[in-house]
C-alpha cells in the first residue's frame, strides 16, 4: 500500500517540521535532518519488519508506532544530546509519542478520504 507508506511518511516529516518552531541551535537544514533521519530511518526499518504495509491496518500502524518512535527518540535523543536528563526525555518521550500519533492518524484519514474519492472518480468514468 504504496499510498498508506506515503501518507505516514508525510505524517511523520509534517510533526519534524511542526517540531522544528522549539529548536533554535543550528541551521534548519540541520535541526531538519537531525529530527527526520532518525525518525524516518527507524519507522522505514519497523514497518519493514512489521509487515505494516503487506497487511495495513490500524493494529499494524500502532505496532510499527509504539516500537518505531520510542527508538528514534532516543536515537534523535544521544545523537543531539538532549534532552539529557531522565524527566524531561520522558516529557519529549510523550509529546513525541502523542503528536507522531495524532499526525498519523490524520494522515491516515486523509489517505482514506482520498483513496475514496479516487474510488468514486473511477467508477464515475467507467
Amino acid at each position: 500500500m504504496a499510498v498508506l507508506a506515503a501518507a505516514d511518511l508525510l505524517a511523520l516529516v509534517t510533526f519534524v517540521l511542526a517540531g522544528m518552531r522549539s529548536h533554535h541551535e543550528g541551521t534548519l537544514v540541520e535541526i531538519f535532518l537531525r529530527n527526520a533521519v532518525p525518525l524516518l530511518g527507524t519507522w522505514v526499518i519497523v514497518a519493514v519488519a512489521l509487515g505494516t504495509y503487506r497487511r495495513p491496518g490500524v493494529s499494524t500502524l500502532l505496532r510499527t508506532w509504539i516500537v518505531a518512535v520510542p527508538i528514534a527518540l532516543v536515537v534523535r535523543s544521544l545523537w543531539v544530546g538532549s534532552p539529557s536528563e531522565i524527566t524531561p526525555f520522558l516529557t519529549f518521550l510523550a509529546v513525541g509519542l502523542s503528536f507522531t500519533l495524532l499526525f498519523l492518524a490524520i494522515g491516515r484519514v486523509l489517505a482514506r478520504l482520498v483513496a475514496d474519492g479516487l474510488g468514486t472518480a473511477r467508477r464515475r468514468s467507467a
